[in-house]
């Protein structure tokens, strides 16, 4: 990593200088420099500098809740495996086999071992190499099995949803998020169970835009014009942010609360236990660089946002809801209702999105200002200067594989 790090120190360190500039308060605070979101090898910096050493969200613990089922994620080209062990425990491990090289896949992992089909080379769940046929004598399994196990990265699970991190000396992941820990807690995520997965392939715009537009409030005023009126911009609170915080959020007032019908939507029960305050937001939260959620008084959508390149993500959106929530008699009718949203609300984002890249590819790429309903914005540059500030300070070689 130190000589990726270092290769167009200078070129990265006046992007990042430009990328503080925009960090200011707002009535000052402008935006991101187009490079930061078009620059090929600002980039490759950012996988260095972010992606190989912050917490990247994988799924909800839900996904994985039987003993042996696993759940495939290709993160910047590295084919991971997401497993629950004998124990219960979540761990997160390279999915290529370390005999040739295959790629496993979902349907090699049983409850008893994660089998590659190539040759038969058999592993347990925790990675550890337990069948090897057709080595002996040249080979003893004794022997193989001293030297020979799959990759295992950094697994933290918190509120339920799995993170994991190639850095296996990275800062845990739970005490940078204390103060969304506080706003959320009632909700339960961790009791939760996915509902249904919808995928995008290929969207042509940059990691950032996507968290940029979700946590601004400004735009769903007009992009979202009646199917945002119960969360009015005028109603929304910011979240505080300091440096070293692991998210940045924003609530969302409800005219009317959980619970009660709003026209057009399907009303779910409100979460059991939820604070009654709570009742009245919805919460928009991003823990980058990989997450976003919108937390509502009934349930949970998230987003997980994979780069395939500076110009070019893919997302998948993942319902969840209270298991009594989804075993209810009404459920699937108003489940299907909820479904149409996605189309409804996030397609235009994705169209937003596509022409804001399309924008920053002007020689006319502005810089505008920023306004008091895009506040969030400073905050997530604020987390961007952070890890990209800090791995041009140290370009020393983390300890872990790299994507």
């Amino acid at each position: 990593m130190a000589q990726q790090l270092s290769n167009g120190r200078s070129h990265m360190a006046e992007i990042l200088s430009k990328i503080s500039d925009s960090i200011r308060d707002i009535g000052e605070a402008i935006a991101l420099p187009a490079e930061a979101y078009t620059s090929d090898e600002f980039f490759d910096f950012e996988r260095a500098a972010i992606f190989s050493r912050s917490w990247l969200f994988l799924c909800h613990e839900s996904e994985v809740a039987a003993l042996g089922q696993a759940l495939r994620v290709t993160v910047l080209g590295e084919p991971l495996l997401v497993t629950r062990g004998e124990n219960g425990a979540i761990r997160v491990l390279s999915a290529v086999c370390q005999h040739r090289g295959y790629i496993l896949g979902e349907e090699n992992v049983t409850p008893r071992h994660i089998r590659c089909p190539y040759h038969y080379w058999t592993y347990s769940l925790d990675g550890r190499l337990v069948g090897a046929p057709s080595m002996v004598p040249e080979w003893e399994l004794k022997q193989l099995k001293r030297n020979i196990r799959l990759p295992e990265l950094r697994a933290e699970t918190w509120h339920g949803l799995v993170f994991a991190n190639f850095d296996l000396a990275a800062e845990p992941l739970a005490p940078s998020l204390r103060r969304l820990d506080e706003v959320i807690r009632t909700h339960h995520i961790q009791d939760m169970a996915t509902a249904k997965t919808v995928g995008f392939e290929r969207l042509p715009y940059n990691w950032k835009n996507m968290l940029e537009n979700a946590l601004e409030e400004y735009h769903t005023t007009y992009v979202h014009r009646g199917y945002h009126d119960n969360a009015p911009a005028h109603l929304v609170e910011h979240g505080v942010y300091e440096r070293g915080d692991g998210a940045v959020y924003r609530h969302a007032g409800l005219i009317i609360k959980g619970g009660e019908d709003v026209p057009g939507r399907p009303t779910f029960p409100v979460i059991d236990g939820l604070r009654d305050r709570d009742r009245g937001y919805m919460i928009f939260l991003a823990i980058p660089p990989t997450l976003f959620a919108a937390v509502y008084p009934h349930g949970v959508k998230t987003f997980r946002v994979l780069p395939l390149s500076a110009s070019e993500i893919e997302m998948r959106i993942s319902l969840l809801f209270p298991p009594a929530t989804i075993a209810a008699a009404d459920f699937e009718s108003k489940f299907e209702r909820q479904l149409s949203l996605i189309e409804l609300l996030d397609g235009p984002d994705i169209a937003s999105n596509t022409r804001v890249f399309q924008g920053m590819q002007s020689r006319f790429a502005p810089r505008g200002p920023l306004g008091p309903q895009e506040a969030t914005l400073p905050q997530l540059y604020q987390w961007l200067l952070y890890w990209c500030g800090d791995a041009i300070a140290d370009t020393s070689e983390p300890s872990a594989q790299r994507p």
